[in-house]
């Protein structure tokens, strides 16, 4: 069974760091009014947001023995960072009971993908700006957030591809098909 808020805030800051945690807390009232202004399940959302990193400070290796524990399979371009999004997932169905709809909002709050459920929307876009959260766009991004949650996303995933590309990193096939599917969707560009 799910603890409650408070009792799940507690165990979630102590299997991450102190800034890790402010994170956590910061998207969890970000999830919160964007739940709110959408009219979506407040407390899925925060309860998504307070576990969307539980496992984000874990080593590779750990990472990895998460994986064969909970029969993820392993994809060619899930490591490093990625990694924490199926963990994590996994870790808030097994160990905390959260729903499946939770468990989801939690391994695609990293990349996304087509079709997102309004909660993983709401996940995905309370990770990206939440007021820790200091580039160029945030702005923008956090007023889309609260006029249009699919014109958010696809700015939010723009922002994503256009870092990874100015960096040199593989781009996930997952972001590149939410990409398309909310490009096409809304048939617009972002505005920038």
């Amino acid at each position: 069974m799910m603890p409650d808020l408070d009792s799940l805030r507690a165990v979630v800051k102590t299997r991450v760091s102190p800034k890790r945690a402010l994170h956590i807390l910061c998207v969890e009232r970000e999830a919160d009014a964007l739940a709110w202004r959408w009219n979506a399940d407040r407390k899925a959302a925060r309860i998504a947001a307070l576990l969307h990193d539980v496992t984000k400070g874990l080593s590779e290796a750990e990472q990895l023995k998460l994986y064969a524990k909970y029969d993820i399979l392993a994809k060619p371009w899930e490591t490093g960072k990625l990694r924490h999004a199926a963990t994590g997932a996994a870790i808030a169905l097994h160990e905390f009971g959260a729903s499946e709809e939770v468990a989801q909002a939690v391994r695609w709050h990293t990349t996304g993908r087509a079709g997102m459920s309004l909660l993983e929307k709401i996940v995905f876009l309370a990770d990206y700006v939440d007021s820790t959260r200091r580039f160029d766009g945030v702005c923008l991004l956090r007023t889309f957030c609260y006029q249009d949650l699919d014109k958010a996303l696809l700015l939010g995933l723009t922002f994503s591809i256009r870092h990874l590309m100015d960096a040199g990193r593989t781009i996930c096939p997952d972001t590149l098909d939410a990409y398309n599917c909310y490009r096409n969707a809304l048939d617009i560009r972002p505005t920038e």
